[in-house]
């Protein structure tokens, strides 16, 4: 390297300074002298647990450099050296809209959704056939004319049929499709109430995050009329 030039790496600059092959000599006799007292200690105390530091050493060593490939990786993937732009527009965009029953959190939601496009689909998982009904009756009051699909879940399971359904969506999808699944979520006041209702959003979110072109939203409703902590 030429003197005064510096290279800048991912994570590091290199420039030129005077004197860096005495440092550098400097520094392997260093490693080198403690390569010896390592093996030493290891050789005349291995029967009393020195051997693990045969193990652990090389262990770090690889776990560093498997890190440092990862971050390496990663900022190749990220860069914009070679990049020529974003994909063309998506040209439709789809909402899907889980509902469990009607209450003013799924309003909410609703105003959400309808905001980010005109193509909106409800989906109210069926376990219970009078549940059912009430969403049915609340849904042409308060649904403002968006079309509401009943699954039926014979098994009682929410998030499986949920799923079932998106998939066969995204199986039959058009080109340059957005999918925006998007979920009323409950913020109770109390911390410890959160245990207490299901985060639909969160397993929605685990088994479509590898999915192009779809995205999963939570729209928060704040429960105002419950006491402080």
């Amino acid at each position: 390297m030429e003197e005064g030039k510096e290279v800048v790496e991912a994570g590091s600059v290199l420039r030129y300074e005077k004197g860096w092959p005495t440092k550098m000599v400097i520094n392997s006799f260093g490693a080198l002298c403690t390569a010896i007292v390592m093996v030493i200690f290891a050789v005349t105390k291995f029967r009393e647990g020195a051997w693990v530091v045969l193990i652990i050493i090389p262990a770090l060593v690889k776990l560093f450099f498997t890190i440092h490939g990862h971050y390496k990786d990663l900022a190749s993937h990220l860069t914009l050296d070679n990049f020529s732009g974003l994909p063309a527009r998506r040209t439709r965009h789809r909402v899907i809209m889980p509902v469990s029953g009607m209450h003013q959190g799924t309003m909410e939601a609703l105003r959400y959704a309808k905001l980010l496009s005109d193509d909106v689909t409800a989906v109210h998982i069926s376990m219970d056939p009078d549940e059912t009904e009430k969403v049915q009756r609340k849904w042409k009051t308060w649904g403002e004319g968006t079309r509401l699909i009943i699954l039926d879940s014979p098994f009682r399971l929410f998030i499986e049929p949920l799923l079932e359904y998106i998939k066969e969506i995204l199986e039959s999808r058009q080109p340059n499709e957005t999918i925006t699944i998007v979920v009323p979520q409950f913020i109770p006041s109390k911390r410890w109430h959160q245990a207490l209702h299901m985060r639909t959003a969160d397993f929605l979110r685990q088994e479509l995050l590898s999915k192009p072109g779809v995205v999963v939203t939570d729209v928060p409703y704040q429960m105002r009329n419950e006491e402080k902590e």
